[in-house]
C-alpha cells in the first residue's frame, strides 16, 4: 500500500519540474577556465541553475523565471549578493544555436559566455 502510494506521488510529478533548463550549467566568458569547472578561484567559470546563479564572491537567487516567447530566451528575476551588497536585478539570457548564452542587463551591460561543456 505504501508503495503504491509513493508510485502514485511519482507518477502526478511533472517532468518538466525534473528536467534540467536549458541555460543550467557553467559558463564562463574564457573558454580556457572551464577546465577548473566546480573549483574556487578567479579563473573558473560562474554555475547558473535552478538553485540560483555563483561566481567568485557573488550569488544570486532566482526570484523567478519567465520564458519571453522569441527563441531560447527568459527573463530572470533576481536577488543578488556581492562582496556583501544585496541588490535585486533583471536579466535576460539568450541562449544562441551555438550554446552560448548572452546575458543582458537591466543597465545595459552584457556577457557573452561559453558553455564549459563536459563540466561536473
Amino acid at each position: 500500500m505504501r508503495s503504491a502510494l509513493l508510485l502514485a506521488l511519482l507518477l502526478a510529478t511533472p517532468a518538466a519540474a525534473q528536467e534540467a533548463p536549458a541555460w543550467e550549467g557553467y559558463w564562463s566568458a574564457d573558454a580556457r577556465w572551464c577546465v577548473n569547472a566546480g573549483r574556487p578561484g578567479e579563473e573558473a567559470p560562474d554555475w547558473y541553475g535552478r538553485d540560483g546563479l555563483f561566481g567568485l564572491e557573488w550569488s544570486c537567487e532566482i526570484r523567478g523565471v519567465t520564458e519571453t516567447g522569441v527563441g531560447q530566451s527568459w527573463v530572470m528575476q533576481l536577488d543578488c549578493l556581492d562582496a556583501g551588497y544585496a541588490y535585486q536585478q533583471a536579466q535576460i539570457f539568450l541562449l544562441t544555436p551555438f550554446d552560448r548564452l548572452l546575458v543582458i542587463s537591466e543597465d545595459g551591460s552584457s556577457s557573452d559566455l561559453v558553455r564549459c561543456k563536459g563540466a561536473p
